[in-house]
């Protein structure tokens, strides 16, 4: 535990002014990527893809064909939804392969395909990761590694992992840890994905302490770490072969593009030269040289990567001693609460049959309003969560008056009760599902509100923490990259985000404010006027919103229809 505290002091005081580690020649790698890109589209089997290993052949140091063939791939199956059906399958396009360093041992494999999609020139994806990858190989045979160190440039990336599905094949015995770039050199941060259970605090450690000499801030998104950790089957890019056959692997990617978490250029012709970011060209550069100077350590224990402090490690029983904690702390004060005996009013089930209510009027309205297109919200996630938002609070509001009007509400306590167990069932649950990194986000806020009864009148601070799982689920950038990943369930309203997830700061925010009974101007017009004024305002944004691409064009692109008819 003190090490841990002393790496986040360390990273702290150090965040200012990075060190910077010896890297690739950058102007080199993005001559070779200028190169393939001119080649144009390179899917597989084609003249073009035949051009570009014949290219990359000509410019790898020692490099030499490694004939792909005849490939046996597997299935791919995630929770009973076959993505791949297993088949054999024929390729003339070949892997091109050179190993640099010692020539016995175990070696750090680094790949990158040379392939695009039919659409596409493949600036992103891949061609900066084959000139890093080319440039990384000159630089190992100027200066050998101390350790074995392959580098490989894989054919039929896109279309199936074929080329990297036969170099597992062929030489998985050979490597010690595998690591794929894929998607590298844009604008978005540099994050680590296909981290799966094979990949503990060691090899965690060794990824930072590599980002850390090389002056790189390396990242790894918490959902990214748990899908991986659930379905490393379903990995897309070249480390999915050799992670399914129990190699250590990982994938280096930066995350997103123009400000989003996502690249909606991704697979499209506006994947050019101009998406290019040469500084994140260099960090990966540095990033790649630093860890080929110290070998892979041996897999030990299981690792936390703390997100918003890049490279950060920590074990992970800490982060679920934490969540134990948490759950003991929200428990013990629940049992503490003494019951309310209010008698006579209105209490939860109708309370609850209010928001129900609310809910279901908000979600007529989704479908009315996006009868044409039921997926636009995720155009604007903010617009629309704001419009639903209104919507709620203006339906649970006048149902609220209304009924004080005839029975006054009671029972309080009974609404932060169902606020901290809901907390605590979402945070166990995912504990029990071995997604520890996400149970602390409801585990948290039940901590916290579980105080509100000491707190008095200051309760309002307590019950805040309620719309963590809120604000963190619905950002904008996180619903559209769930989607644009699949991780989201397809079709899945808006409203039925919302109700997910808030149904803790509702019933929390009820207790808060406790409703009364309200006399004078303020509860004979001023709250109504209020709240039918919400309603509106929410009803008309749903209603006057125009998608940019219609549903036909959302099912054939996703999100890179936003793009414009040329896409």
């Amino acid at each position: 535990m003190r090490a841990s505290i002393l790496a986040l002091l360390v990273v702290a005081c150090s965040a200012g002014a990075p060190a910077q580690g010896v890297g690739i020649d950058v102007d080199r790698a993005l001559g070779h990527a200028r190169t393939l890109i001119a080649i144009g589209p390179r899917p597989g089997e084609s003249d073009a893809a035949k051009r570009a290993a014949a290219y990359v052949e000509s410019a790898l140091p020692h490099g030499a064909r490694s004939h792909v063939g005849t490939v046996d791939l597997p299935e791919i199956r995630v929770l009973g939804t076959v993505y791949r059906f297993a088949h054999r399958t024929l390729t003339s396009d070949p892997n091109l392969v050179a190993r640099y360093g010692p020539p016995a041992g175990k070696a750090l494999l680094v790949m990158a395909h040379y392939d695009t999609v039919r659409s596409s020139a493949g600036a992103l994806d891949n061609a900066v990761a084959v000139g890093v990858a080319l440039e990384l190989a000159r630089l190992l045979e100027a200066s050998p590694p101390p350790m074995p160190v392959i580098v490989a440039i894989t054919a039929r990336e896109e279309d199936g992992l074929i080329g990297s599905e036969a170099l597992a094949a062929e030489l998985g015995a050979e490597v010690d840890f595998a690591i794929s770039l894929d998607v590298v050199g844009g604008d978005g941060d540099l994050v680590l994905n296909g981290a799966s259970t094979l990949i503990g605090r060691a090899e965690m450690s060794w990824l930072a302490d590599a980002a850390d000499r090389a002056g790189v801030a390396l990242r790894a998104p918490l959902a990214h770490r748990v899908i991986s950790r659930w379905w490393p089957q379903a990995e897309r890019s070249d480390h999915g072969p050799f992670t399914r056959r129990g190699i250590r692997a990982v994938h280096f990617y930066n995350r997103g593009h123009d400000g989003e978490h996502i690249d909606r250029a991704y697979h499209t012709r506006f994947d050019n030269e101009a998406r290019i970011d040469r500084d994140h060209v260099a960090e990966i550069g540095r990033l790649l040289h630093a860890l080929t100077t110290v070998p892979p350590p041996a897999h030990a224990g299981d690792g936390f990567w703390i997100p918003q402090l890049a490279n950060v490690v920590v074990p992970r029983w800490t982060l679920l001693a934490f969540e134990i904690v948490l759950v003991l702390v929200a428990i013990a004060l629940l049992v503490r609460m003494r019951r309310e005996r209010a008698r006579g009013g209105a209490g939860l089930l109708v309370g609850a049959a209010c928001v129900a209510v609310a809910f279901a009027g908000v979600y007529a309205l989704e479908r009315v309003a996006l009868a044409a297109h039921p997926l636009a919200w995720l155009h604007a996630p903010a617009y629309f969560a704001i419009a639903e938002a209104l919507v709620l609070a203006g339906v649970i509001g006048l149902a609220s008056l209304l009924v004080a009007r005839v029975r006054p509400w009671i029972g309080a306590r009974r609404y932060l009760v169902v606020a901290i167990v809901t907390l605590l069932v979402f945070g166990l649950f995912t504990l029990a599902v071995g997604a520890a990194e996400l149970a602390w986000i409801w585990l948290v806020p039940a901590a916290c509100a579980s105080a509100a009864p000491a707190l008095g009148r200051a309760r309002i601070v307590a019950v805040l923490p309620t719309l963590l799982p809120t604000l963190l689920v619905l950002a904008p950038a996180q619903l559209r990259e769930a989607a644009w990943n699949g991780f989201a369930p397809p079709g899945m309203p808006l409203v039925g985000w919302v109700l997910l997830v808030g149904v803790p700061p509702i019933a929390a925010l009820a207790y808060a404010l406790r409703e009364r009974r309200h006399s004078g101007p303020l509860g004979t017009f001023v709250l109504p006027l209020g709240w039918a004024l919400a309603i509106t305002i929410g009803t008309v944004m749903e209603i006057r919103y125009n998608a940019p691409c219609s549903a036909l064009r959302f099912h054939e692109l996703h999100l890179t229809c936003e793009m414009g008819s040329g896409v």
